[in-house]
């Protein structure tokens, strides 16, 4: 997948970013977005990141995942289609 998008990062900055796929919950009431900056690791592998995406004065943003039982929840997601 080719889609850039741009994202406001912490530094309240706009970044171009590769956009790798989104997440729902299965009730449907949290949104996530899985994207690239296309860095590497030391072994080869690209780096991705999963973070929230709300909507907030009509626009829609991404904040951080920091409450474990969430993540553990998207972890779960991830699965699901790694296994699909």
């Amino acid at each position: 997948m080719n889609d850039k998008i741009i994202i406001i990062n912490k530094n309240n900055e706009e970044e171009e970013v590769e956009l790798v796929t989104y997440l729902n919950t299965r009730d449907n009431m949290n949104q996530y977005i899985v994207y690239t900056k296309q860095e590497k690791q030391s072994n080869g592998d690209i780096v991705i990141y999963i973070s929230k995406l709300i909507e907030e004065n009509g626009q829609k943003k991404i904040i951080e995942i920091n409450d474990e039982e969430e993540w553990k929840n998207v972890q779960s997601l991830l699965k699901e289609i790694a296994n699909a």
